[in-house]
C-alpha cells in the first residue's frame, strides 16, 4: 500500500482532535473545525468515515481494508471518497463536495448558519456516531443519538440501527472557512447551504463471497438537504472516490452503465506478493428521484409513488492525482468548470466524448468490458496512486428545504483471477440490485455468489434461465442463461397477448454462460414474457416493467 503525503496540519488533528480550532482562511476546512472519524467494523471490511464528509483518516492513511478470510494480512482497497451536489443558481455555478482532505463542516445547519460557526461549543455533538444491534444507554452514542439534528429512529422512538452496525454523521457546505475544494487557490469558492445526513451501515458476518456477500459489502446512504432560498437548477448528485488496492499503480478506472457501477481493475495477474489483485466498485443501488407519472421509486428506503429513481447518468475516470494535458481523459476534477462539464458527460473543455469503438458521443468513457477485452477499455497512464473515478446521477431541482436521497454500496470483489475478481464483483451487484430495500437493511438472510472460475470457463450440465435483474425494471434488466450444447438459440421477448416484441439472441453459439442486457425505453409499464429456445428447450419466464 502506498502512502501520501499528509498536510501537517493533519497530524495536529489526530493529537488535538477535541479541540476546536481558531478561526484562519489561509488553510482548509481541517484545520478550523473538530474532526472526528469512527469505523465501520461489523465485517469483514473495515471503513473509516469523518465528519466532513470522507472516509481519509490521517492515522490509518487509507480508508478501507478488506480483511479477505483464510488471508494473513488486511488489503487496502480505498484511499478516500466523499459526495457533491453541483448544479446552477440564477445561473451561476455552486457546489459543494469533498475530494483529498478538502471537505465540509462538521454538524447541520442551525438557524441560517453552519454549526461550527454559531456553536463551536458543541463541537463534540458533531461527531460520527456509532451504534450496533442490541445497544442501549451505555452506549453513548446511542443514549446522545442527535434526534434533534436529523438521526433517524424507529417506530418506537429509538435510535435506529441499519444492519448490525450504523454510523451516523451530519456536515454542510455553509461555513465560510471552506476554502480551496479542488486544492488550488483560485478556486476558492462561495458558501452553499447545502446539509447532508450519512449513515453508513454493514450486516455482520466474517464469510467468504461465496457463503454470504454481505460479510463483504458496506452500505452508504446521503440524505441531502438544500436550505437556501432560490432553487438550484440541472443539479446532479456526484460521488468521488480515490480507490487504492495492489497493485496500486495499475488501478483502471471502469463503468458498468447497466449496474450502475463504476470500478477499478487492472491487467495484472498478481500483486506485488504474487497473491491475486482484487476489483474494487461502487454502486449506486438507489440514485435521487423525479417526478414520473404512474412509477414507484425508492426514497429514504420507503416507496414513493409517481416518482423514479434516476440512473448514473455519466462518468469520469480518474487515473491519478497529477499533472495532465487540458483535453486528457484521465485528468482528475482540478476546477470548478471542469465540475460542470464532467458532471453533464463532457470532457474538460465541454465537448462530448466519442466513443472510439462505435464512433458515437458517449457520456460514460471507458464502459466497455475488461472480462472479455470488448468496448472502450482504459489504456492510458499507469504510473500513479490516486487513481478513482467521480460518477454522477441527475438533473434534478432542489427548491428550498427540497430534499434528496441516494444509497450506495462498496463492492470488492476477489476471483480466481484478476479478471474473476470483476466477475465477482459485478454478480455481488447483480445480487444486491435485485433485492427490495428492507431485505438489504433488515433482512438476514446470507446471499452466496457461485465459483465465478466455474461459472464463467466450465460447459454446464444442463440449460438454465434464470430470472432478470433488477425486477421490477426501469427500463434496463440483464437475463443471463447457460446452455450445455452448441447450436442455434433464440432469446426473445413477449407482450400479455403473445406478440414479440424484442429478438435479443437468434445465432449460433457454443455451449457456455451467457447474459444480455435488454432496454425497454420503447416499451409501456406491465408484464411481459422472455422465452430461451434451443433445440427442443424451451422455458420462459416474467418480467415487470414499471416507468
Amino acid at each position: 500500500m502506498h502512502s501520501k503525503k499528509i498536510p501537517i496540519v493533519l497530524i495536529l488533528i489526530t493529537i488535538l482532535s477535541n479541540t476546536v480550532y481558531s478561526q484562519n482562511k489561509n488553510v482548509n476546512v481541517q484545520s478550523t473545525n473538530f474532526v472526528h472519524s469512527n469505523k465501520i467494523d461489523k465485517n469483514n471490511i473495515e471503513m473509516h468515515f469523518n465528519n466532513w464528509g470522507e472516509s481519509y483518516t490521517p492515522d490509518t492513511q487509507s480508508g478501507g481494508f478488506w480483511n479477505v478470510p483464510n488471508e494473513p494480512h488486511s488489503r487496502g482497497i480505498v484511499y478516500d471518497q466523499g459526495p457533491w451536489i453541483i448544479g446552477k443558481r440564477n445561473n451561476e455555478i455552486v457546489i459543494s463536495g469533498a475530494q483529498w482532505y478538502y471537505g465540509y463542516s462538521p454538524g447541520p445547519i442551525i438557524n441560517g448558519q453552519a454549526a461550527m460557526l454559531i456553536h463551536p461549543e458543541d463541537s463534540t455533538k458533531y461527531r460520527v456516531y456509532k451504534i450496533n444491534k442490541g445497544d442501549n444507554n451505555s452506549n453513548p452514542d446511542y443514549a446522545e443519538w442527535p434526534v434533534n439534528f436529523g438521526a433517524p429512529i424507529n417506530n418506537q422512538g429509538e435510535p435506529l440501527v441499519l444492519g448490525a452496525q450504523t454510523l451516523w454523521t451530519s456536515f454542510n457546505y455553509l461555513d465560510s472557512n471552506l476554502v480551496y475544494p479542488f486544492g488550488f487557490p483560485q478556486n476558492k469558492i462561495s458558501p452553499l447551504e447545502i446539509e447532508i445526513h450519512q449513515s453508513v451501515f454493514a450486516r455482520e458476518g466474517n464469510e467468504i463471497d461465496l457463503q454470504n456477500i454481505f460479510a463483504n459489502v458496506t452500505f452508504i446512504e446521503y440524505e441531502i438537504i438544500y436550505k437556501g432560498l432560490d432553487p438550484i437548477d440541472s443539479a446532479y448528485f456526484g460521488f468521488w472516490t480515490d480507490i487504492d488496492f495492489d497493485p496500486w499503480n495499475d488501478n483502471r478506472p471502469a463503468v458498468n452503465v447497466p449496474l450502475d457501477l463504476g470500478y477499478c481493475w487492472t491487467d495484472k495477474d498478481t500483486m506485488f506478493d504474487g497473491t491475486i489483485p482484487v476489483s474494487v466498485g461502487y454502486a449506486m443501488l438507489y440514485g435521487p428521484v423525479i417526478p414520473f407519472a404512474g412509477s414507484n421509486a425508492v426514497f429514504k428506503g420507503k416507496s414513493k409513488s409517481n416518482y423514479k429513481n434516476l440512473n448514473i447518468s455519466s462518468f469520469k475516470g480518474i487515473a491519478d492525482d497529477g499533472t495532465f494535458p487540458s483535453d486528457s481523459l484521465y485528468a482528475p476534477i482540478s476546477s470548478i468548470m471542469d465540475a460542470l462539464n464532467y458532471s453533464r458527460g463532457l470532457n474538460r473543455n465541454g465537448n462530448p466524448y466519442i466513443d472510439p469503438i462505435t464512433l458515437q458521443p458517449t457520456t460514460f468513457p471507458f464502459s466497455g468490458d475488461p472480462v472479455t477485452g470488448t468496448g472502450w477499455l482504459y489504456d492510458g497512464f499507469t504510473g500513479g496512486g490516486g487513481a478513482g473515478f467521480m460518477f454522477f446521477s441527475g438533473p434534478f431541482t432542489l427548491a428550498t428545504n427540497d430534499t434528496q436521497w441516494t444509497m450506495i454500496a462498496l463492492v470488492p470483489g476477489l476471483g480466481n483471477t484478476n479478471l474473476n475478481s470483476i466477475q465477482a464483483m459485478r454478480e455481488k451487484v447483480e445480487i444486491l440490485r435485485s433485492l427490495p430495500y428492507d431485505s438489504i437493511a433488515f433482512g438476514s438472510t446470507n446471499y452466496f455468489i457461485t465459483d465465478v472460475e466455474e461459472k464463467y470457463n466450465s460447459i454446464p450440465e444442463k440449460f438454465s434461465l434464470t430470472q432478470n435483474y433488477p425486477n421490477p425494471f426501469n427500463p434496463s434488466t440483464k437475463i443471463s442463461w447457460q446452455s450445455p450444447v452448441s447450436g442455434h438459440h433464440s432469446l426473445k421477448i413477449y407482450d400479455v397477448l403473445g406478440s414479440e416484441v424484442a429478438t435479443l439472441v437468434n445465432q449460433e453459439q457454443n455451449a457456455g454462460n451467457y447474459n444480455v442486457d435488454f432496454n425497454a425505453k420503447h416499451l409501456s409499464s406491465g408484464v411481459y414474457f422472455y422465452q430461451l429456445k434451443s433445440g427442443e428447450f424451451i422455458q420462459t419466464k416474467k418480467m415487470v416493467l414499471l416507468k
